[in-house]
């Protein structure tokens, strides 16, 4: 396994990426939800991050902290993972155009996340969207499921396509497989079936009910942006 070293020049929306993650956390503030620290139900091993959440994991840690996720990668690597055949912004150009959404094979029962310690996360601080937007009004580990509020969800998507968007030159993987990579032979990955290619936004996937709440956050990311 090889870990990335520097930044290619594309990665320079870092910088946006470490505002867009408070700012969501804001405007979830009024969220309620019962996840607190240690309970893990969620934290499986079937995480997606784009090329440029990958490049903030690896370029915030010292060489300690480097050395520590090369090892849990290489005694933890998760053989059964999910492998996402699109991104979120794929998703909404699927809908847009009425293609045929492909089917997608997800479990929770694969594993958990290589990069729990007693069920506390090793990347907390650099944790990726797809780890911070995972919330719950209920109890997943008694229920099964999780149960995430409308307007929570469309806000979640409309993260999600704003930070695809900031990448739409890289690509998406499962967590494990995109901090394995090395970034720098990207365009063209030893096992390409992994990756994923990012897009541009094509549509902002709001409901109608929820576009007038969203407003002012838009003009907030936007301003980012």
């Amino acid at each position: 396994m090889v870990l990335l070293k520097k930044s290619p020049p594309q990665f320079q929306n870092i910088g946006i990426l470490e505002k867009i993650y408070p700012l969501y956390e804001k405007a979830m503030a009024e969220t309620k939800v019962v996840c607190r620290e240690k309970c893990a139900d969620c934290c499986t091993c079937n995480v997606v991050v784009t090329s440029l959440e990958t490049a903030f994991i690896l370029h915030s840690m010292d060489t300690e902290s480097l050395a520590d996720l090369k090892q849990r990668l290489e005694e933890k690597f998760p053989v059964k993972r999910y492998i996402p055949k699109m991104t979120t912004n794929q998703f909404a150009a699927y809908c847009l155009s009425g293609q045929e959404i492909p089917d997608e094979e997800n479990n929770p029962d694969w594993g958990k996340c290589p990069f729990l310690e007693e069920d506390c996360c090793t990347l907390y601080l650099l944790r990726p969207f797809g780890c911070r937007s995972m919330m719950s009004q209920v109890n997943c580990g008694k229920t099964g499921y999780a149960q995430v509020p409308p307007l929570a969800l469309t806000i979640t998507n409309i993260f999600l396509q704003y930070i695809e968007h900031l990448d739409y030159k890289g690509f998406s993987g499962n967590l494990s497989d995109m901090l394995a990579l090395d970034i720098h032979n990207y365009e063209k990955p030893d096992t390409p079936r992994l990756f994923i290619r990012n897009m541009k936004i094509p549509r902002l996937m709001v409901p109608p009910e929820h576009r007038s709440a969203v407003a002012p956050l838009l003009k907030q990311i936007a301003a980012l942006t």
